[in-house]
């Protein structure tokens, strides 16, 4: 039984991690390429961004590796077991996100609404925007296309003029501005479109892409896509 295990063990070993490192460093380099490709993006945040993303990646596989070199047949079952009780309280979670009208870019039309959203909700991001700015509404269907895909995030949107509270409390002093909340507090803020894209003609991923290295969302479908498509691209030419 010990030989099994031992087999076991052996099977699904990973690969080596230097092959991996190597691989998330050429995919960091690759996400640095595409959003800086015509020089649009702040190449300072950028570099904030994909690095705080890479090292938290790195972090949780190293961990994952460290313990999979060491497992048994009842680590196994305790770790399916413990998978079924993440499913359940994922479920759980995203009916909450439900209740909590994540899902959409929501009015909030005063401050009171705005804080109770803060208590309710872990990660928030508001735009305060203003009618006469376009890029306000450039922003805005951005928004709302993450909050369609990323429920663990919810969006809202304030008008600057009609809430001089908020504005001032928050020092928000540029339109557009993204307001990111992290368990109730200030975590980013982002003023204009400087740290995304100042000419306003940029995809949904881009966004995405600077929300997902802040700590706002889980992951970068969006992003992924797009990498999907370039390697496909790269195939082609290969071919």
């Amino acid at each position: 039984r010990a030989h099994r295990r031992r087999a076991h063990r052996q099977a699904r070993r990973p690969v080596r991690r230097p092959a991996q490192r190597q691989a998330r460093h050429h995919r960091h380099r690759r996400l640095c390429a595409l959003f800086t490709r015509s020089g649009k993006m702040n190449p300072e945040l950028l570099q904030q961004v994909a690095a705080v993303a890479m090292m938290a990646v790195e972090k949780q596989l190293d961990s994952e590796l460290d313990k999979m070199e060491n497992l048994n047949e009842d680590d196994f079952a305790r770790i399916r077991r413990g998978r079924i009780e993440q499913m359940k309280e994922a479920a759980l979670e995203k009916e909450q996100w439900r209740r909590n009208d994540h899902g959409t870019l929501t009015m909030v039309s005063d401050q009171k609404d705005f804080f109770d959203s803060c208590k309710k909700s872990k990660r928030l991001v508001c735009l305060f925007y203003r009618d006469a700015n376009k890029w306000c509404d450039v922003l805005a269907t951005h928004c709302q296309v993450l909050a369609e895909k990323h429920m663990e995030c919810k969006f809202l949107k304030v008008n600057a003029e009609k809430s001089p509270f908020l504005v001032e409390r928050l020092n928000v002093y540029m339109m557009p501005t993204l307001v990111c909340v992290k368990e109730g507090n200030v975590h980013v803020q982002l003023n204009g479109l400087d740290d995304i894209d100042p000419t306003g003609k940029f995809e949904t991923a881009s966004l995405e892409f600077v929300l997902h290295g802040c700590g706002m969302l889980d992951e970068t479908p969006l992003v992924d896509k797009i990498m999907d498509r370039q390697d496909a691209d790269d195939d082609d030419l290969d071919d």
